[in-house]
């Protein structure tokens, strides 16, 4: 196991079986099964995957059936939530009156699921606050995380309440992060009790609270928070002191941090420094400090630190607009210098770091060639949209952008074409009639391409040149945009047309987001928004029958999997968990015997967060061409998204496909929403240091016996 064995985990692992006093510990659905009731996981995992036409089964189960089956269905009802209608909710929100503290429990961390499901972060459930109130004394710790998920700002008293329980405040602080990601405001009287609880003893109760700040809705300048938050800077968890910086930054109060803030941009975890770059980079004093560090961490790198890649390529990013400064410009050119002669780093990380230097040298010269003065270490899908940046910062001449724009959209690679059209929309204010009709038509052409990497740039895109256009004729891209939603079966893709024919309130398109609230659930929810934009009633989403996917579960259920990656930086090993998430799992597995994973490029990192792969495009649009049910975990079934985390992406409920992330430290705020399906073993540390670029070169599965 990776550094995931900290303080935190052991203080979060053991609130799992938190109860009141005269209970015994919950059932852990997520245990790995035995053969006793390996057939009671499989029945209900394909009741699941049905959904309505699952619902039945289920509701059977968890009302008559014994306790293992109750509490196994519950969670299913859970993920099913809405999609199945109204009786999920309703049986859900039934049994938390159970004399049964493990049933209450189930059903809680269900209603929880639900919730983050039906409406994403920010969504209210169908469970009223008073039901999942009433079920505290007898539910515990899983009924805490539920009224986070679930529960409106009238819970906050109950939660303040549990931040003085020792076995529950790790969890109560928590859930009031969660209200903050849902746009539920603080109460005074939790933001004290929150301010209190950034000096506990419990490393773990501090993180919690700490989080819980960081994330407050529309923060108010308060004094205490902030002197807590600074308070924290030199925490000795590092997750605690990263979650302190974060909050000052989002608060734009990093200058309260003063030198300890400073401090951090070298600190010896490079998550930390991460968080401290962002925080200091919206001052000039702050951009100063950090192009100083960065010249130390490269000297870091190339001592064979490799995660210091990522704090120097966050603290490029952040000093893209800033190199008319002579600190950053010298530090800059440094970078440009020393990157390319050194050899003992990987090619694609020389690359990074003197791309993105380069890049930022470019945007702060006003005769910038945008092109020729990008030469550098990365090949054109990685280089070349950091050409389309360029035009979108307005860098160089307007002939020099229409060259380098021309150029891009005519490449023959997808995602670099896909960059462009990202770029069309800042050349319009200063192009000419001209600029003008080419872009329209550039537009309509890329909405009806048959590369869905095109396509779903070309509605990205659209939104800008909307704006751009104004009150003026846009009767070819309304056309062209109706005519793409309605042959489009991506659910990603098609919810993104959806949402801007709502959004844009073209008329036209009204039975098209009137026949998408059949469909699957991300196209239907997008369905409904787009009527109630276009000021038609949106009706009741009806309940879905699905059908599974056309992956084995019995292949995986009851069995001790690990997934090995094998990755440009280093083997990565990861226990796999089938009998919280079967059919994520089984997918996982067949595709990885098939050697669907082998040579494919991680597209997306975020430092300090998440690197995510699984993509044949390398865009972050595409899949295995079939969708995966929803298995969220809630309290009971494991430790979640910690540093090592490993979730399948998706667009929406029952989306994901082959995309799967690796967590580079806690986030919370994924639990209960995406689906969890292991836990990083061994090789954390080629984890972190993948970038962009960097490939799967082969991944295979091991049966442990």
């Amino acid at each position: 196991m990776s550094r995931r064995c900290s303080c935190l985990l052991i203080a979060a692992t053991s609130l799992l079986v938190a109860c009141p006093a005269g209970t015994g510990p919950a059932p852990r659905p997520g245990a790995t099964a035995g053969p006793g009731d390996v057939a009671l996981r499989l029945r209900i995992a394909q009741a699941e995957a049905r959904r309505a036409g699952g619902v039945d089964e289920l509701v059977e189960l968890a009302g008559h059936g014994s306790k293992p089956e109750r509490v196994l269905a519950l969670r299913g009802l859970g993920r099913i939530g809405r999609t199945g209608g109204a009786r999920p909710i309703a049986l859900l929100i039934a049994a938390l009156g159970d004399a049964d503290p493990d049933v209450v429990g189930a059903a809680a961390g269900a209603l929880g699921v639900a919730a983050s499901l039906d409406d994403g972060d920010h969504g209210a459930s169908d469970a009223p606050s008073d039901a999942l109130l009433g079920a505290l004394p007898r539910g515990g710790g899983p009924v805490v995380e539920a009224l986070g998920r679930a529960g409106g700002a009238a819970v906050q008293p109950a939660l303040v309440a549990a931040l003085g329980d020792a076995r529950l405040a790790e969890l109560a602080g928590l859930a009031l992060g969660r209200h903050g990601r849902r746009k539920i405001a603080l109460a005074e009287s939790s933001r004290q009790a929150l301010v209190a609880a950034t000096a506990s003893a419990d490393p773990a109760v501090r993180y919690a609270a700490v989080y819980a700040l960081a994330r407050e809705h529309q923060p108010p300048d308060h004094a205490a928070s902030i002197a807590a938050l600074v308070g924290r800077l030199g925490d000795p968890v590092p997750e605690v002191r990263a979650q302190a910086m974060s909050g000052l930054g989002r608060r734009k109060a990093a200058a309260a941090a003063g030198a300890a803030g400073a401090k951090l941009l070298l600190d010896r975890d490079w998550r930390v420094a991460v968080e401290a770059v962002r925080a200091l980079g919206d001052s000039d004093d702050g951009k100063d400090a950090i192009a100083a560090a960065l010249v130390r961490r490269f000297d870091e790198l190339e001592r064979g630190e490799p995660a210091a890649a990522q704090v120097i390529i966050e603290g490029e990013r952040v000093l893209a607009g800033a190199g008319q400064r002579p600190l950053v410009a010298a530090a800059l050119a440094s970078l440009v210098g020393r990157a390319p002669a050194a050899q003992a780093l990987p090619a694609l990380t020389r690359g990074w770091i003197e791309c993105l230097a380069l890049a930022a040298i470019q945007r702060a010269r006003p005769d910038a060639d945008l092109t020729a003065g990008l030469r550098c270490g990365l090949p054109d899908p990685l280089r070349l949209p950091l050409v389309a940046d360029l035009i979108t910062a307005e860098a160089g001449s307007v002939a020099a952008r229409r060259a380098a724009l021309a150029g891009l959209l005519t490449h023959a690679e997808p995602r670099v074409r896909a960059a462009g059209l990202g770029a069309l929309a800042a050349l319009w204010k200063a192009g000419d009639a001209t600029d003008h009709k080419n872009a329209v038509a550039t537009l309509v052409a890329a909405l009806a391409s048959h590369d869905a990497v095109v396509a779903s740039a070309a509605v990205d895109a659209a939104t800008g040149i909307y704006e751009a256009i104004g009150a003026g004729d846009h009767a070819l891209l309304d056309a062209a945009l109706i005519a793409r939603a309605r042959a489009e079966r991506d659910p990603e893709l098609g919810a993104a047309l959806l949402e801007l024919i709502g959004k844009r309130a073209l008329v036209a398109g009204v039975e098209v987001c009137r026949a998408a609230l059949t469909g699957d659930p991300v196209r239907a929810k997008a369905g409904a928004s787009c009527l109630a934009g276009l000021g038609d009633a949106a009706p009741e989403i009806p309940p879905a029958t699905a059908s599974p996917p056309p992956v084995d579960i019995s292949m995986v259920v009851g069995k001790a999997l690990r997934w090995r990656v094998t990755t440009t930086r280093g083997d990565i090993v990861i226990a796999l968990h089938p009998d919280v998430a079967p059919w994520a799992v089984a997918a996982i597995v067949a595709l990885t015997r098939k050697g669907f994973y082998d040579g494919i490029a991680f597209h997306r990192v975020v430092p300090d967060f998440v690197v995510q792969g699984g993509d044949p495009t390398e865009s972050g649009s595409g899949g295995p061409g079939f969708a995966l049910p929803a298995e969220p975990a809630a309290l009971g079934d494991g430790a979640g998204y910690l540093a090592g985390g490993v979730g399948i992406a998706d667009a929406g409920r029952d989306s994901g496909g082959s995309q799967w992330f690796v967590m580079h430290s806690r986030a919370p705020h994924l639990d209960g929403r995406y689906t969890w399906i292991g836990t990083v073993e061994s090789g954390q540390r080629f984890a972190d240091a993948l970038l962009i670029g960097d490939r799967v070169l082969r991944a295979t599965i091991e049966v442990a016996p």
